[in-house]
């Protein structure tokens, strides 16, 4: 019997895989040979091992046996766009488990269209400590992950974008759009206050998304114009069944009052969609004139915070009747 370093099987803050099926295969994505850990690494691993892309170090792992695949604590540009095709083959930064750490990163930047920059098809993969990032200057770049399967788990990660204007100001543009049944995004992070936004999601929804789940994330953005949104579930973008967002903020940062956004969801189109998106008690906004833009049909949300705003109260409704100041 082979046994794995605790690392491999805790790293992540879970064990990978069930205990009949440890993981089978271990890959490490280094950036740079000079860089402190490829040194070390290659003193004591294998170099087959070791591999300058995700695209690399995905292709040497197989579908369905628990692969693992280790991000040095480096910036990683994406020279193409990355496809983890791949199931229960689960993609680890070597860093705290701080969502906000910039180590471990994935970038997607230049002139060049990458979108989706990463796309994950693949289903049942552990996904956590990676700094997703979208910076490049393509008007044409709209999304920064895609995911496409089901059962991917996503914790501490960091979904950053976008950081250019011209994206920022665009009503297609959705730094994580979901698609599939059953993902579940853990302690992350969605957003950026590196360029204000006027119409850009930093979460979207599209194609069979149903029963997504969000636990203690946090959506943010700083805006400069009524038609900033966090999260849009569109026409464009419609959805096949509820998600749930359980413990999360969602902030909205601006500095002029007129450019308070008017919602923080942008719904057209689903407004007949009975629990489309789900609210629990612990969910709140701030930064916004309302949840949606829609009847709350679709909306459900069991907090009676509203969004307040500058010299507005905090909208705590008493039970009893009336307003607190």
């Amino acid at each position: 019997m082979t046994n794995y370093p605790d690392m491999v099987t805790h790293m992540g803050g879970v064990p990978l895989g069930m205990e009949a099926l440890q993981p089978q295969n271990v890959e490490w994505v280094y950036s740079s040979t000079t860089a402190a850990p490829y040194v070390q690494m290659r003193k004591t691993h294998d170099p087959l091992s070791l591999h300058a892309t995700h695209a690399l170090a995905h292709t040497a792992t197989t579908s369905a046996r628990n692969d693992v695949v280790f991000t040095t604590p480096e910036t990683h540009t994406l020279a193409a766009a990355l496809t983890w095709s791949n199931s229960n083959t689960h993609l680890i930064g070597m860093h705290s488990g701080s969502p906000w750490s910039n180590n471990c990163k994935i970038l997607q930047t230049g002139s060049t269209a990458q979108s989706p920059a990463v796309t994950i098809s693949g289903s049942d993969n552990y996904i956590s400590r990676i700094h997703f990032q979208m910076d490049g200057t393509s008007g044409d770049q709209h999304i920064l992950v895609s995911n496409t399967g089901s059962g991917n788990h996503y914790e501490n990660c960091w979904f950053e974008g976008p950081t250019n204007a011209t994206q920022a100001d665009d009503t297609a543009v959705e730094t994580v759009q979901v698609d599939g049944g059953g993902n579940y995004f853990k302690s992350c992070m969605f957003g950026t206050t590196a360029c204000p936004s006027n119409g850009a999601a930093v979460l979207g929804f599209t194609g069979s998304a149903y029963r997504s789940t969000f636990q203690d994330c946090v959506f943010y953005q700083t805006i400069d114009g009524t038609s900033a949104v966090l999260i849009d579930v569109s026409a464009a973008y419609d959805i096949s069944g509820a998600q749930f967002f359980k413990n999360c903020i969602f902030s909205g940062y601006y500095t002029n009052q007129a450019d308070r956004a008017n919602e923080m969801i942008r719904t057209d189109g689903i407004s007949a969609r009975t629990g489309a998106l789900i609210f629990d008690p612990n969910c709140f906004l701030i930064g916004y004139d309302a949840w949606s833009d829609e009847s709350q049909e679709s909306i459900y949300c069991a907090h009676p915070l509203t969004a307040a705003h500058d010299g507005d109260y905090g909208g705590i409704v008493d039970p009893i009747g009336g307003t607190l100041p």
